[in-house]
């Protein structure tokens, strides 16, 4: 199962089309962070890739602080590996892609989630390319 974290249903519609039929039929979109904090536990033994978009209020380069980014989701991730050890193993085994060009969220975005033991990468949508800038 795959969860496509993104508002833009321009996006969401481009991704679905490149994706092979059967990860189509096993893709959720999820369009802010409740339904993909929600989608993340409800299907946490069932997911094997997450694509995120930090910029979930639609707005671009919005705060990482705000509570509708997808910093809130990384925040989510860490208070599991904190709280919830015997549950949070199943996250590592997920392959996770930040997707936003929001270029200053997403190395701290990718900081933040490899310091907790999660195999991310961050390759904005459409490039198909794997990027990486200074975290700091």
């Amino acid at each position: 199962m795959i969860i496509f974290l993104d508002p833009d249903p321009k996006r969401a519609v481009l991704a679905y089309q490149r994706m092979n039929e059967e990860d189509r039929s096993n893709t959720i979109w999820c369009r802010t962070f409740e339904e993909g904090q929600t989608s993340l536990w409800v299907y946490k033994n069932e997911l094997t890739k997450v694509y995120m978009e930090h910029d979930l209020s639609g707005t671009p380069y919005m705060n990482t602080r705000s509570e509708e980014s997808g910093m809130e989701i990384v925040r989510y991730l860490e208070k599991l590996e904190t709280h919830h050890g015997d549950v949070f193993p199943v996250y590592t085994k997920m392959k996770w892609v930040i997707h936003t060009w929001n270029e200053i969220a997403a190395p701290k975005m990718l900081k933040r989630m490899r310091k907790i033991g999660l195999t991310v990468d961050w390759v904005p949508f459409g490039t198909g390319t794997k990027w990486e800038q200074n975290e700091n």
